[in-house]
Parts: structure tokens; sequence; C-alpha cells
């Protein structure tokens, strides 16, 4: 977690937003915090957690906090009863884990006597099963006083429309090329130039992939290699596959972090999976190895963008691929149906 609100980079315009809605004391019951995956949803509803409890914070808010106040610390240790952070466990985020876990929402309607406000942060909030939904649902109607909910999501068409009607909703974008390049530069001073440009490239507006790319010379290579055979008509699947075994890398580091988790017992209760917990962290990195393989077409296909156009059909039957993978269809299956879907209109350059 990020110490002070200066070492989060770009977003200018959510964090205006954010701090209007501080500034005039506009605190809405709930935010919708949108956009897609790595663009820093999940540190900026921190930020925003942390500004609203700021015991430093209250005569005139904004978006900042202290960093040393009893709220800001306890928030930042995940010691804070009154800061509920609800994540996918596996594939859905339940009443059943929310119930076994936290206790439910039923805390929501309670005055906080810690911090200033309640909150609870979901964070990848399209996993919210129906049910799970309907009951956060009936909440944000009639929203408690005090109590702040905070979801993030890069996909919201997965998600109840009424809850997304609900709530204030902040936009997170892609940071400009150039300002990325730069900043990717100035915070990675062990690489050299052309490495921050390339990460820039292939992290398409993203800074923490960026940051990680600048620094990964094998990682831009497998970019590399899956998107040269995206514009040659070659065989995908093997290339593709050792690229999304980088992004899966990222992927389940940000997943132990968050969990507080040690890698070595987290394998261990992979390869156990008896209890309902050990079960739900396999079907979450089965989720996450597919969220891998979709990360790895489109990134390639980033860095292909920048060299030259891609192959008449790909943008059609990309959409494709990552709809079936997303539907839990075998990957193996569902690239080999992209390579057929791309076959019958691609047509390779003249030699």
């Amino acid at each position: 977690m990020i110490s002070t609100v200066e070492a989060f980079r770009g977003q200018q315009l959510a964090r205006r937003l954010l701090n209007g809605y501080l500034q005039r004391r506009r605190v809405a019951g709930t935010f919708l915090l949108l956009g897609q995956r790595g663009l820093g949803k999940t540190t900026l509803g921190t930020i925003l957690a942390r500004a609203l409890c700021c015991e430093q914070n209250r005569d005139a808010p904004r978006l900042w906090f202290c960093g040393k106040c009893y709220a800001c610390r306890t928030i930042a240790a995940g010691d804070q009863p009154e800061y509920t952070v609800v994540r996918p466990r596996s594939k859905q985020i339940t009443i059943t884990m929310i119930e076994k876990e936290f206790g439910g929402f039923a805390s929501a309607s309670l005055h906080p006597t810690l911090l200033s406000h309640r909150i609870f942060a979901i964070q990848d909030a399209h996993y919210l099963n129906e049910q799970s939904a309907n009951q956060l649902l009936k909440l944000f109607e009639e929203p408690p006083a005090q109590t702040v909910f905070i979801l993030d999501t890069d996909q919201p068409e997965l998600m109840l429309p009424t809850i997304l009607s609900r709530g204030q909703k902040i936009v997170l974008t892609p940071l400009p090329f150039d300002e990325l390049t730069a900043t990717v530069h100035a915070d990675q001073p062990d690489a050299d130039e052309p490495a921050c440009v390339e990460a820039a490239r292939m992290a398409a507006g993203r800074y923490v992939d960026a940051m990680r790319l600048a620094g990964a010379a094998d990682w831009r290579a497998a970019v590399k290699k899956l998107a040269d055979v995206l514009g040659h008509g070659e065989r995908y699947q093997a290339p593709a596959e050792e690229l999304a075994q980088f992004e899966l890398e990222a992927l389940w580091h940000k997943e132990l972090h968050d969990t507080g988790l040690d890698a070595e017992e987290a394998e261990k209760m992979i390869a156990r999976a008896k209890t309902d917990e050990e079960k739900g962290l396999r079907t979450r990195l089965n989720e996450l190895t597919r969220q891998a393989l979709i990360t790895a077409y489109n990134r390639a296909a980033w860095w292909h963008l920048q060299e030259a156009a891609l192959p008449p059909g790909f943008l059609k039957a990309l959409t494709e691929l990552k709809a079936r993978i997303n539907q839990n269809v075998d990957p193996g299956l569902a690239q080999a149906a992209f390579e057929i879907a791309l076959a019958k209109e691609f047509k390779p350059a003249a030699s």
C-alpha cells in the first residue's frame, strides 16, 4: 500500500473529481471506480478510504491522508475492523463467503465507533454473484449514514445494471504514451530509454505494467514473439502460452500480496485442495490463468499496432476468443478456433 498520495501516478481527472467531492463534503454512499485492469483502481480506492477517515483531514477534507494517525495506520496495516476489503477468493463473491469472512453486510447499518466512516471496499466487483449483488443493492437503496461502499471493476458489463446506476462513477483512463514513458524512465532508473519506450507501448497506458515490463527484457521479448506470429499467420498457441506465463506471474504475485499468502504455503494449499478455502484458491488460480492468456493476446496486439496493421478479421476473432475463454471453454480449443477463424481471412504478405 502506498505511503503518500503523491506516490500514485496519473489519473488526474479521477483525482480531481474525488477531491471535489471531498472538499464539498458530498461523499456518496457508493463510489464505482471503473477502468481497465492495471490502471490503479484498487490503489485509488485505498487513497479515498484513507482520505475519508484520516484524522488530520477532517477540517478541510481533500484527497490526501497523513499516513500517521490511527486511521491511516490501521487501514494500511489491514488491521481495521471498520474498513472491510472484499475480494474474490475463487470465481465468485458469494454471500456465504462474505458472511464467513466478514460477518456479512450486517455491520453496514451500524454507526462507526473507531473511524469517521465505515467503509466496504469491493475489488473486482463483477465477481459478485446474483445473490450477493442483490443484497448489496438493498443497502444502496437506503445507504446507511457514515457508511461508504467503494467498488472497482474492469468489466462493468458483467454487473447488475441496477448497481451501476447507483453511486458516483469515477472512470480511470490509460496514461498517454509520452507521459507514461517519461514517468517510467524517472521511476525505473536502472532501465535504459529504449526499454522504457518498449514497456510503455506494451503496457497500453498502464503504469504498473510498464514498470514491470521495463525491468523484464525476457517478458518484452515474449510480447514481440507473439506479435510477430500474429502478423505472419503462423501458429499462435505456443508463443501465447509462453507470454501468458509472464502475465500469470504478475497476476499471481498481486493475488498473494493482496491476500497476505506466502507463495510456498499457497502452492501447498492448491496441491491439497481439500478445504473450501484451498479449493477456492485453486479455482482462483484457474481464473487468473484465463485472464493471463487474454492479456497475452491483448498485449501482443497492442505492440503489433505500433508496428503495422493487424491481420484482417483479427479484432473480431480476438473478441470471440476472449469470450470463449471467459465462458470456461478449454483455452486450447478456444485458441484453435481463433486460428481457424483468422486462417479463413488472413493472406500472408508476399515474400
